[in-house]
């Protein structure tokens, strides 16, 4: 999820340049995804506990991976596409990427609650919380990477190819519940 959210942060200073874009604009869209991933993460928290978190965690990456795909496209069409139409598509695009990056951790944290007994979920919540900060640190390192070699449309196709990788792990190795698995509840398996 980190490589299709933190990558524009990244891109910045190149989609400035490529644009003529402001930093009153760039903060516009750094505001608006915050705005956005905040506001859903409340909502989507509510809805992960009534869906089945496989999908619902798939579903948002693979509509970040596509929203990062069409940014990486619209920054080549940008000779022939007006920079306001750009400016707009871009905002809509990384909102809707604020939207469906809240349905990472919500699922994550159910996944965590169905999955280990009380007495084991704060070390594997640590672990949980460290993976924002290596993924962040990875992103970075990632995207950072692309950008310099190949240009910051290249970066979100990077990001984009990352998020279909995790839509491919998220879809191999998250199980719903243990009963999904033909196995009984966690509280049952831990005496609780």
């Amino acid at each position: 999820y980190y490589f299709v959210r933190k990558n524009f942060n990244t891109a910045m200073p190149s989609i400035e340049a490529t644009f003529g874009i402001t930093k009153t604009q760039l903060g516009i869209f750094l505001t608006l995804n915050g705005v956005i991933y905040g506001v859903s993460r409340f909502v989507n928290g509510f809805i992960a506990d009534y869906c089945n978190i496989k999908r619902f965690m798939a579903t948002g990456l693979i509509v970040s991976a596509a929203a990062n795909a069409l940014m990486g496209l619209l920054g080549l069409a940008h000779s022939v596409v007006p920079t306001a139409v750009i400016f707009a598509a871009f905002a809509v695009m990384w909102g809707l990427n604020g939207w469906a990056q809240s349905m990472g951790a919500p699922p994550a944290i159910i996944s965590l609650s169905r999955w280990y007994p009380l007495r084991e979920r704060g070390t594997y919540y640590g672990f949980f919380s460290a993976s924002h900060n290596l993924g962040e640190f990875f992103s970075f390192l990632f995207v950072g990477s692309i950008v310099t070699f190949a240009g910051w449309q290249a970066g979100f196709f990077g990001s984009a190819l990352a998020g279909a990788i995790g839509v491919v792990i998220v879809l191999c190795w998250l199980h719903d519940t243990p009963e999904s698995k033909g196995l009984p509840p966690v509280e049952a398996l831990a005496h609780e």
